[in-house]
């Protein structure tokens, strides 16, 4: 996975440079951003999964059970 998320960064990275946008740094920032993302993602799963365990009795949406069955 790693190897294929490497393709795809060095992609974007050299589109992102072809583009030529008038922001200092945004390769960087943009990378920052794409983090966050990551980290927000993972505090989602991380608080959904909580919730199934405190709440089991809830009733979820389909979607949601279905992408986080143990």
């Amino acid at each position: 996975i790693e190897k294929c998320q490497e393709g795809f960064l060095l992609a974007f990275e050299h589109y992102i440079n072809y583009r030529k946008h008038n922001v200092a740094h945004f390769w960087p920032k943009l990378l920052m951003k794409v983090t966050d993302l990551r980290m927000i993602g993972a505090c989602h799963a991380s608080r959904f999964l909580h919730m199934k365990v405190e709440c089991p009795t809830e009733l979820f949406p389909p979607l949601f059970l279905e992408v986080f069955e143990d």
